[in-house]
């Protein structure tokens, strides 16, 4: 099964390393397009898989073709191809949707999809778009994809975005708590660098209890809060300081933004 990619930015690199790690593809058996010279060449040598200049090749000699281009220019792209093969497609272009693919494409031959940043560190969240007119063994293949660099979710794409901002953007508000629990760390003699890897990877060992455990977040938030300890101190305080609605007013802030920028 060959996989190509049109469009070989950060996203689409990520899943090529991660498919290779998770030796679910053959060097072989992984192509992509890229238009400069010194560019493709670089990224051949790095990733030891074949490159050309033309998308029209990834097109006619892949199994699956993932669609890693810039969203403004998924239409010329796709309008600029002879589609006499017949691959699957998969898009990651953020904010193109299954009716704008489906101008293009049969409604059986794409799925749209939307990995995050932590793809990159093979800890992603990617959501698969609802079409009901996709194989099963073609959702399969999609799902076996994005799981070489992290977890996936189906959703219909009415609630896309409240994916964008639980999946897709909270990374930022998390980076932010991981800076601001160091900062306050400095404030108290630690350096920076311990403060941010003390933070970040406490960060990283809560979420993996959460997906690991069978407890929901607040029986573990009672498990670590001893009566009249140090940790019970802080959870009030962070109440008392309206923290909860203020992780939901940044969510609705930014699902309202997505709508609007939806809408045009």
């Amino acid at each position: 099964m060959t996989i190509g990619f049109i469009g070989f930015g950060n996203m689409a690199q990520a899943i090529a390393k991660g498919l290779l790690e998770k030796q679910l593809v053959t060097h072989d058996e992984l192509l992509f397009s890229n238009q400069s010279e010194d560019k493709r060449q670089q990224l051949m040598n790095t990733f030891n898989i074949k490159g050309t200049s033309s998308n029209q090749d990834v097109w006619d000699q892949s199994d699956i073709v993932i669609v890693a281009v810039k969203p403004y220019q998924m239409d010329e792209v796709l309008t600029g191809l002879d589609k006499t093969a017949h691959p699957f497609v998969i898009s990651v272009a953020a904010g193109v949707t299954n009716a704008q693919l489906a101008s293009h494409l049969k409604a059986s031959a794409f799925l749209r999809t939307m990995p995050n940043l932590n793809s990159q560190v093979g800890e992603g969240m990617t959501a698969i778009v609802d079409n009901l007119d996709v194989e099963q063994s073609d959702l399969d293949k999609t799902k076996e994809i994005f799981k070489a660099v992290g977890e996936v979710v189906e959703l219909p794409e009415s609630q896309l975005g409240a994916f964008i901002a639980l999946a897709g953007s909270s990374p930022a508000l998390v980076f932010m708590f991981i800076d601001t629990l160091a900062r306050a760390g400095v404030k108290y003699g630690l350096t920076k660098e311990k403060a941010t890897k003390i933070a970040a990877q406490a960060v990283l060992g809560s979420g993996k209890t959460v997906l690991e455990t069978a407890h929901e977040p607040w029986t573990l938030i009672d498990q670590v809060s001893s009566p009249g300890g140090v940790t019970v101190e802080g959870i009030l305080s962070l109440l008392k300081d309206d923290f909860a609605s203020s992780i939901i007013h940044s969510v609705d802030a930014m699902v309202e933004k997505n709508e609007s920028m939806s809408k045009g």
